[in-house]
């Protein structure tokens, strides 16, 4: 099943769209924890589109860190 993408456009300015490796700081409490994670982000505005299942991911990560 191939997976369709929400977004052909950066929803905040139109620019062009370019799956890329990001790093993603993510705090829950008083701890801090940065992963590499891929992301759809704007060449223009340099806004990060992510999917779903990397949302859950933050949020689990989030969670274990409190």
């Amino acid at each position: 099943m191939t997976q369709t993408k929400p977004f052909d456009k950066c929803p905040v300015c139109g620019g062009v769209l370019e799956e890329k490796e990001v790093e993603k700081p993510l705090k829950g409490g008083v701890n801090t924890a940065v992963i590499k994670i891929r992301s759809d982000v704007c060449l223009h505005c340099g806004e990060r589109l992510y999917s779903q299942e990397t949302v859950k991911l933050f949020e689990d990560i989030r969670r274990k860190t409190l």
